[in-house]
């Protein structure tokens, strides 16, 4: 790198207001800056705004002085940090490490959720690099069985795949306080699916549809024990679906067309 060349962060806090991203920009603008990296997080109306440039000694002085102008009349707070080329190096090479995202998903995701999740992140050496909110922000009032809350975690480092395993297991535990967790590899294929596959009794339905028929058919007690008895595994999966199904012969298909129109749809599915 040049000897002249600057590398600067800006960080501006404020109200957020209309053009203020716009207004800060266009003073970098004129001045031919280059943007190493930038990132805005919005709170209840509350602004949070990093800016990181390369610039040149000649300009940066100039840069600074009428952003503190601009800041001072949109009524913003902004700060000024040096990077050394050394620093930026290092922050440059951590960016290569794999990133993983990690999805928070309860009806509230409290204090002690994140920080459960945050702990098992820091076990394992890993750094965050954003956190956002996916769903919509909550009100007030909202009924408890309505609510809804998910928040997504962005992190980078390696982990081996024992390690790997050890936090999935870690995350698991957490369902046992409300929340369930997913943590995915960021790549291409977490990025490009279209196409999930789920289970369906018990799963997408809160309902298990061989139950629902043996019932209509009279033989519900006789199917539920024969499903008890291959849970306990005396007899293969296999066998007891023959051994269920056999149960409903004769049962007209009506039923079927029935009960598919009034599937008990699990909460969260839309």
């Amino acid at each position: 790198m040049q000897n002249n060349v600057e590398i600067i962060q800006i960080n501006i806090s404020g109200e957020d207001k209309p053009g203020m991203t716009s207004s800060l920009t266009e003073i970098l603008a004129r001045y031919n800056a280059f943007i190493l990296d930038i990132g805005q997080a919005n709170i209840h109306q509350s602004l949070t705004l990093g800016i990181l440039i390369k610039t040149t000694a000649d300009k940066s002085g100039s840069i600074m002085k009428e952003l503190l102008f601009k800041a001072s009349e949109l009524g913003v707070m902004i700060r000024f940090t040096p990077i050394s080329e050394e620093r930026y190096n290092d922050w440059v090479g951590r960016q290569g490490k794999n990133r993983y995202i990690i999805t928070l998903l309860g009806r509230t995701v409290t204090a002690r959720h994140i920080a459960e999740v945050t702990k098992v992140v820091a076990e394992h050496g890993l750094n965050i690099d954003a956190i956002k909110r996916l769903t919509g922000r909550m009100p007030l009032c909202e009924d408890d069985r309505a609510a809804k809350s998910c928040i997504e975690l962005s992190v980078r480092g390696s982990l081996t795949d024992q390690e790997r395993s050890t936090m999935q297991e870690g995350f698991m535990n957490l369902s046992e306080i409300g929340l369930d967790v997913s943590f995915q590899k960021d790549d291409i294929y977490r990025r490009s699916r279209r196409l999930i596959c789920f289970d369906m009794d018990s799963t997408l339905i809160e309902t298990e549809v061989i139950d629902e028929l043996a019932e209509r058919a009279g033989v519900g007690d006789k199917v539920r024990e024969i499903t008890a008895s291959a849970m306990r595994g005396e007899i293969d999966f296999r066998e007891s679906f023959s051994q269920r199904v056999a149960l409903l012969k004769g049962l007209d298909v009506s039923v079927m067309e029935e009960i598919a129109r009034s599937l008990p749809i699990t909460e969260g599915l839309e």
